[in-house]
């Protein structure tokens, strides 16, 4: 990890008492979508709280080899310019086909005019481009997602 997140860790991790310091499961750096405006937004609305979750397609963890997210994990949320904004642990991990995700779950992602109405438009446009081009696969309502509770506890 790059020495200036290392050093904004150390900075949360100067915060919690001794107690809670032999809770920290790991740290990973993340960030939200994939263009400039949205990627600073989702920053920004993580870091005055209104983001609490998150969520992407199961299949593309397989197919990219990566491991699923774990409860008590720890991730530095980046701008698009890879800055530190903020910190969140990971509070919840399910799994969900995308026509079930609950209207709690989609309107604690905090974007948009916050309905689910808008959650799943948008989720639904972006996931059918992104499966399609980066893994050629179909993307529908059975599809499963990794849904990914946060609560935020450093910026």
């Amino acid at each position: 990890m790059d020495t200036r997140y290392e050093a904004y860790f150390q900075a949360y991790l100067s915060t919690l008492p001794k107690t809670q310091l032999e809770l920290v499961k790991g740290v990973e750096t993340t960030y939200f979508c994939d263009d400039e405006y949205n990627t600073n937004e989702c920053a920004r609305l993580v870091s005055i709280g209104q983001k609490r979750a998150t969520c992407s397609v199961k299949e593309a963890y397989r197919i990219e080899g990566e491991e699923f997210p774990q409860v008590g994990l720890h991730q530095i949320v980046l701008d698009w310019d890879k800055n530190p904004v903020c910190i969140v642990k990971i509070t919840q991990v399910e799994f969900c086909p995308f026509g079930e995700v609950s209207r709690e779950f989609a309107e604690s992602e905090g974007e948009g005019d916050g309905t689910y109405e808008w959650w799943y438009s948008a989720h639904k446009d972006f996931f059918t481009k992104d499966c399609e081009s980066a893994y050629g696969i179909e993307f529908n309502d059975s599809t499963e997602l990794v849904l990914v509770t946060f609560e935020l506890v450093y910026k």
